[in-house]
């Protein structure tokens, strides 16, 4: 949040959802790649 909150306008429901993929090490499966592709060590499913 710290990070991408005023640069990128990440908000807390797409920061909670980012972080579960990232703890639990899954790609993320989402239509709106524009709100998470900033997010370092996110895998995004393309």
């Amino acid at each position: 949040m710290l990070k991408y909150s005023k640069s990128h306008g990440l908000a807390v429901p797409d920061a909670f959802i980012a972080a579960t993929a990232i703890i639990n090490n899954v790609k993320l499966y989402t239509l709106n790649v524009k709100d998470f592709k900033f997010i370092d060590d996110l895998n995004l499913y393309k």
